[in-house]
């Protein structure tokens, strides 16, 4: 099994920002030290204290210089509202900085943040632009030179310079909630990055079956795909501890998902505006933000307790769900930085060896 290490960099009361990023770093680092597969690092903007992480690929620069064999993931590039010409420069760059380190996670972005508000975008366009962004950085890396005429962007004989060390492209992961997201990976034969965080058991279990679902549609060989699996996880000695330690960290970001899908409804009213039909999804996440407690977050939503009960977990997830590819959300919340590092050592030491 392969276990990484998500990073959203909520705000903290207590810190400034720049303490939080060298907490970061320092994180990394040690990540390495103790043999996690891959940082995914979110792209988030506008809420501190959802994220202060707008520039992942900046932070993954200096992961890079930090790092020696860790793998540096974008959990994920937000496509709609980047350049697809300069994303595809700027990735690269940093597979080449890392030596080739680079996995690309892409998806829409939280619409709840005001990033279409903000960067002036129409919601309604964003699966067009999602798909057309994608296709142009995909020229980029694998065309010496080409021109391109979309609905949004008209590219004429342009070099894009330089080229990933990985070939043809970035090994490329969606993060999808929906049917019909899981149906666009099967058809460009990308893995998938699955935000559990937000996802009960049997939904979990209806994701993995609708990807798998769609790989065999498009005449794909399942066993070649990644699914990883994004879960909050920390753990103590202690299970009980743990429990009690991660709570307040924890439910703060159901609480913020909330309070932002609640201020999203709200600059929708003020328009006279629908939901947008393709963020329906959303709305079952603020069905269950509002409903949310924590014995249901500990039981269907997270792994949190001693390594033993970690352990536990795993296994049904894998038996059960098939799950071969975890991402750990252990800095939930600006959790202390001796704690996070103390439950990813213990993690490495006594949960990952029973996985090998």
């Amino acid at each position: 099994m392969k276990f990484g290490l998500f990073y959203e960099m909520q705000g903290a009361a207590d810190r400034s920002d720049a303490v939080l990023y060298q907490e970061h770093l320092d994180q990394f680092r040690l990540a390495d030290e103790l043999g996690y597969d891959c940082l995914w690092l979110a792209e988030l903007h506008f809420q501190r204290a959802y994220s202060i992480l707008p520039a992942p690929l900046l932070l993954a620069a200096a992961a890079s210089q930090v790092t020696k064999r860790i793998r540096l993931g974008m959990g994920i590039s937000v496509l709609p509202i980047n350049q697809p010409l300069r994303l595809a420069e700027e990735l690269a760059t940093l597979d080449i900085l890392s030596g080739g380190r680079v996995d690309w996670g892409i998806g829409r972005g939280h619409p709840m943040t005001g990033i279409y508000d903000h960067f002036n975008i129409d919601i309604d366009q964003s699966k067009a632009l999602f798909r057309e962004h994608l296709d142009i950085i995909r020229l980029a890396w694998t065309e010496e030179e080409f021109s391109f005429k979309g609905k949004f962007n008209t590219i004429d004989r342009v070099r894009v310079v330089p080229k990933p060390v990985q070939k043809p492209t970035l090994p490329t992961f969606v993060s999808a909630f929906s049917p019909d997201t899981f149906d666009l990976a099967g058809e460009y034969g990308f893995n998938l990055f699955l935000p559990a965080q937000v996802m009960p058991l049997e939904q979990l279990k209806q994701a993995v079956g609708g990807y798998k679902a769609a790989l065999t549609k498009y005449q794909r060989d399942v066993s070649k795909y990644r699914l990883p699996v994004l879960l909050p996880a920390y753990i103590d000695t202690d299970g009980a501890r743990a429990r009690r330690d991660v709570e307040r960290a924890m439910m703060s970001y159901y609480d913020i998902i909330g309070a932002m899908m609640g201020e999203m409804m709200g600059r929708l009213q003020q328009k006279h505006a629908q939901f947008p039909d393709s963020y329906k999804g959303y709305l079952q996440l603020g069905e269950l933000t509002r409903d949310l407690n924590y014995d249901f977050v500990c039981r269907e939503l997270a792994i949190f307790g001693s390594p033993q009960e970690a352990i536990e977990r795993i296994l049904m997830l894998r038996d059960e769900v098939g799950l071969q590819d975890i991402i750990l959300w252990t800095n939930v919340g600006a959790m202390p930085h001796d704690k996070v590092s103390n439950s990813m050592r213990l993690f490495a030491d006594k949960v990952m060896p029973n996985f090998v």
